[in-house]
């Protein structure tokens, strides 16, 4: 009875504190593609936060219902510098599981990703396997930052450095070493540089090398990137330009290689106070690719 009336104690305590740092949004987004056939997807989102704990949630819909779902919730140990992460993922039946756990002293960050994944197609008889990514740092942004992350089972794991919260990486058969990343970034508030590295069993994958500058007043921001293969020959190149004026922003990204153009996307932004619109489109020499329109509520 005691050992109960001290965490109702401390939950007394811990409440209004946690009620002070309560936050969320609520979002939407469409995706229009003209494929063959035609693609149409919705996209609910969701995500609160309570004082050490967030749960994100995003929900895809297609014309021929429901396409995924997917639960990420984080928890960061008060005091002790560790954050646990874990989530689920259905396609729409149970694809993937994942728990996360990172953490560190100044300058140095550790951390590691489990994953449990069905490799079988969606709603079929399961063909279940497991993935293991370790994670090393040193440094921070901004500032100076290295990284280097190895993946056993999986592929595809540039996705956890990306700027996509929504990719992921890809489960493979076999509990084998599969990819290896080293990533660098210098920045300050104009500057940022950075180049990364993924090597396989069988040696290189890709290169990957990266600049811009960020003017302050008006806000606009120019960068340009570039990717080599294997063989050291340009995969793809890339131009940026985006510009803010409060309260919108736009921005243009283009990328070509030796043969010419591939595609050019253009979006918009609008923020009136805690609401967010959005817009996105992007072409190819085929002509328009897609578009995604969306909105979000911040609270």
């Amino acid at each position: 009875m005691r050992t109960k009336r001290w965490v109702l104690a401390l939950a007394a305590l811990a409440l209004p504190v946690w009620a002070q740092e309560f936050a969320g949004s609520v979002g939407m987004d469409f995706l229009f593609a003209p494929d063959t056939p035609l693609e149409v997807d919705a996209a609910f989102t969701l995500a609160l936060e309570l004082g050490p704990g967030r749960v994100e949630s995003r929900t895809v819909i297609s014309l021929e219902g429901l396409e995924a779902e997917h639960l990420w919730l984080w928890w960061r140990v008060p005091g002790a510098g560790v954050t646990l992460r874990t989530g689920f993922t259905f396609d729409p039946c149970f694809s993937r599981w994942a728990l996360g756990v990172s953490g560190g002293c100044c300058p140095f960050l550790l951390s590691g990703w489990f994953y449990l994944g069905n490799l079988a197609p969606a709603c079929q008889t399961p063909n279940y396997t497991i993935g293991l990514v370790l994670d090393f740092g040193v440094g921070g942004e901004p500032g100076f930052l290295a990284r280097s992350l190895i993946g056993f089972g999986v592929t595809h794991i540039y996705h956890l450095i990306d700027d996509d919260p929504w990719t992921d990486v890809v489960l493979v058969p076999g509990w084998y070493f599969e990819e290896a990343l080293l990533h660098f970034a210098w920045s300050d508030p104009c500057w940022r540089l950075y180049t990364t590295w993924m090597f396989t069993y069988a040696g290189l994958g890709f290169g990957e090398l990266g600049v811009s500058y960020r003017f302050l007043q008006p806000v606009v921001e120019l960068a340009a990137s570039l990717r080599v293969n294997s063989a050291f020959a340009l995969d793809w190149a890339k131009l940026y330009l985006g510009i803010t004026v409060d309260p919108v922003s736009i921005y243009s990204a283009t990328a070509f290689n030796f043969a010419g153009f591939l595609w050019q996307e253009v979006g918009l932004r609008i923020q009136f106070a805690q609401v967010l619109i959005y817009s996105a489109t992007r072409f190819d020499l085929a002509g328009l690719e897609w578009i995604k329109v969306g909105f979000e509520l911040r609270f």
